[in-house]
């Protein structure tokens, strides 16, 4: 059995620097998504048409939040 040793700090900082900036980067385009969505809504109430995509959005945001605990736990600090 492996025991693996936690990364050193000099290592483990801009790596939980990068994931800081990639997560920042996937919300803000989640957000877009979501007002993008929110437009075709608007559109298409209005010609009575489907909507679809806006899971697409809540899914991503809701990934990007689980992603924060799955990190903590496979890099030990």
């Amino acid at each position: 059995m492996v025991i693996a040793k936690p990364l050193p700090a000099h290592v483990l900082s801009p790596i939980t620097q990068l994931l800081g900036y990639l997560a920042w980067f996937v919300l803000l385009l989640c957000i877009a998504r979501a007002v993008w969505v929110g437009g075709q809504l608007a559109i298409r109430l209005y010609r009575e048409e489907a909507i679809e995509g806006l899971l697409g959005a809540l899914l991503g945001a809701a990934l990007l939040g689980s992603a924060n605990s799955i990190a903590i736990a496979v890099l030990p600090t």
